[in-house]
């Protein structure tokens, strides 16, 4: 792996010049996007693009997404001590017939060596999964087939090599199933954070 460093990854990591990405065909959806990175302690692992507006800021999990703005909200009291990074599985959008869909694994698997290079690049110390398909196939990719998503919120480290990986309960899912408990699960998420960091919860109005 190499020294960590703050690296511009749109320049870095561009899979349109360094990887042959036209064998699955989505960047002629959209054009990938990458987050600038500025030395990223924790990483968020979504499935796939959204689709990008003229008006829209073009990031992963941006924060005109309902996903990229719950999120936002559990970074926001963390920033002033911890750097955050977001990224996707999938960096194009997928598309049938005009409408959003799901990856497929065929795509997944074209897109895996993009995120492998950003994590020894940017070398974090902790990564959330967003959700099943992502934390399964990632896992999966570690040679670690059971894991399970908390129903409590209390998700666990999954240590593999130098890596903390952490699957969680996609944002998406929380908004439409478990809107009640969205608090629950904001805490939860920042009070893992917190304790990776040896932070004391009090100091930045968190329920431990």
């Amino acid at each position: 792996m190499t020294e960590k460093y703050s690296v511009d990854l749109s320049l870095k990591l561009n899979p349109l010049k360094n990887r042959s990405c036209k064998a699955c065909g989505l960047y002629i959806n959209q054009l990938p996007v990458f987050e600038k990175a500025t030395n990223p302690q924790v990483f968020w692992v979504g499935l796939s693009a959204i689709q990008f507006n003229d008006d829209k800021k073009r990031l992963p999990l941006s924060s005109n997404s309902k996903t990229g703005t719950l999120i936002d909200e559990i970074e926001r009291p963390l920033r002033s001590e911890i750097n955050f990074y977001k990224t996707n599985l999938v960096k194009c959008l997928p598309l049938h017939n005009g409408k959003i869909r799901y990856p497929s694994v065929h795509e997944m698997e074209k897109c895996f060596t993009n995120l492998v290079d950003e994590l020894n690049i940017l070398r974090p110390s902790i990564v959330f999964l967003l959700g099943k398909q992502v934390s399964t196939f990632i896992l999966k990719k570690e040679n670690i087939f059971d894991y399970k998503l908390s129903q409590n919120f209390k998700y666990k480290n999954i240590y593999s090599k130098e890596t903390i990986f952490v699957p969680i309960h996609h944002p998406s899912y929380i908004l439409i199933y478990k809107r009640k408990k969205i608090l629950n699960y904001i805490q939860s998420i920042q009070s893992l954070i917190l304790k990776q960091f040896n932070c004391p919860p009090k100091l930045y109005n968190i329920a431990s």
